[in-house]
């Protein structure tokens, strides 16, 4: 058996529960007959330091360590790898893996692995066992004689039910790296996944890990892992993390009733699409649980929504709201703000609906200025017209304060506020437009504020949902 170390690198933004990612990994891993270990370096109180990380895994033994990459991030995480691949075979994972697999192969890793890595990784393992060749692991990219060979793209899972449980790697998380609180405590990760792809095509997201074919598990086993969160782990609270929950109407319809099947009060809440959200929807989805809604508008210029492939209108976003008021479910509305060749009139669209949806929507995101990620349309179309070719590794890190934990005024204002992405200024708009986004900006963070003091007293009152994109 292989002896595999899962790392996710340290980032300013920290990570309050374990990666329901890493817990998928392991859990496979686990269930092929391999040994895997893991650290969380974004978890507040984690080693950070190089040389401790590297003496946390040295002790372990490993034969390959897995380091997860993101876009945002992955400045920091070669800088790790550096260090690492001093002593340790490494192979890189992840979004920015995905979209960019030769990167990695320059700052440190033998091995690249593409898209949903369950298999993939498990599949690596063997090789390590010599029980598999390298050209047989599709997905893969690693480097053979100074050439980049890439294998063939590794279809994605259509049969969700037969992977490993994640909740059955738990036990590789130290809760002192969550802090004090969670010591003595059932961790539980952020979440958990009913489907993963996003049929939407929409032109600020590359979604190359899960793709954009629809897959999704049985109701059954999505209300098992719900009754575990709930009954073993004490999750009241629970977020599913889908790309795009409400997805097909009859599926939803099947999974909400066997949520509220499972014999115990869960509340939960979730991401999507507002063309996917009818009052029948959301009445079975209330029934089950469903407590609040992120739901991804982005802009409210007409024009701009069809520019972007949003697939919705302005008037059907403003009926979800009120249906959603209706039936006491929270909702947070996500705009975005600097679109490439967005115009004053554009953009004073989507403020002035904020106006308009203020009344009855129960909050609006954090953040959202673009930012033109890897592996997107945006990008593809705009970075040499506007010069920010590679911006992830020639500019410094788009440096975003974090979150706040807790519901506290000053705190609500600069997170939302703070969008490092406006001063960078991606597709160079002019002086007076970047400042009307930073007007925006904080009207969105007053508008919330504002709501959050009208609701009824009987709601618990928390920070709500970033929904930052």
């Amino acid at each position: 058996m292989a002896r595999v170390f899962l790392v996710n690198p340290p980032s300013p933004e920290p990570v309050y529960t374990p990666l329901l990612s890493f817990c998928h990994l392991a859990a496979s891993l686990r269930a092929s007959g391999h040994e895997v270990a893991l650290l969380d370096a974004s978890a507040p109180f984690a080693p950070k330091q190089h040389r401790a990380i590297v003496e946390h895994i040295a002790a372990w033994g490993p034969d390959v360590v897995g380091v997860h990459l993101k876009t945002l991030h992955v400045q920091f995480a070669y800088a790790l790898s550096a260090v690492l691949a001093e002593r340790f075979t490494l192979v890189a994972g992840g979004p920015h893996a995905t979209i960019v697999p030769a990167e990695p192969l320059a700052h440190g890793f033998r091995w690249v692995l593409r898209g949903e890595c369950e298999d993939a990784l498990v599949e690596l393992a063997d090789m390590i066992d010599g029980r598999r060749e390298a050209a047989d692991i599709a997905g893969l990219t690693w480097t053979e004689r100074g050439m980049v060979r890439r294998n063939a793209d590794r279809p994605f899972s259509t049969e969700l039910d037969r992977l490993a449980p994640p909740l059955g790697a738990l036990d590789l998380f130290d809760p002192a790296w969550y802090g004090a609180a969670a010591v003595g405590t059932e961790l539980a990760p952020g979440g958990l996944l009913s489907s993963r792809g996003c049929p939407a095509a929409c032109t600020f997201c590359s979604n190359d890990v899960t793709g954009r074919k629809f897959r999704y598990r049985s109701a059954a086993s999505v209300a098992a892992e719900v009754a575990t969160l709930r009954n073993e782990r004490n999750k009241v609270g629970i977020t599913f993390l889908d790309d795009s929950f409400a997805v097909g109407k009859r599926r939803v319809h099947e999974l909400c009733a066997a949520i509220a099947g499972i014999g115990a009060p869960v509340w939960w809440t979730c991401t999507a699409h507002p063309s996917h959200l009818d009052r029948e929807v959301l009445v079975a989805m209330k029934a089950a649980g469903c407590a609040g809604i992120d739901i991804g508008m982005e802009s409210a210029d007409p024009e701009m929504l069809l520019a972007i492939g949003k697939g919705v209108t302005v008037e059907r976003v403003l009926d979800v709201l009120r249906w959603s008021r209706e039936l006491e479910i929270h909702t947070v509305v996500n705009l975005m703000f600097a679109w490439p060749d967005e115009t004053d009139a554009q953009l004073d669209a989507t403020i002035g609906f904020l106006e308009r949806a203020a009344p009855i929507a129960g909050g609006f995101n954090a953040r959202g200025v673009v930012v033109p990620y890897p592996g997107t349309k945006i990008y593809e179309r705009n970075h040499a017209e506007y010069g920010f070719t590679g911006w992830w590794l020639t500019e410094p890190p788009l440096a975003y304060m974090p979150f706040p934990t807790s519901w506290n005024e000053e705190e609500v204002v600069r997170a939302y506020g703070d969008d490092p992405a406006l001063d960078r200024n991606f597709f160079r708009h002019p002086p007076h437009r970047i400042e009307r986004v930073r007007e925006a900006l904080a009207l969105k963070a007053k508008l919330t504020i504002e709501i959050t003091r009208r609701r009824s007293s009987h709601l618990e009152v928390g920070v709500p949902a970033a929904g930052a994109r």
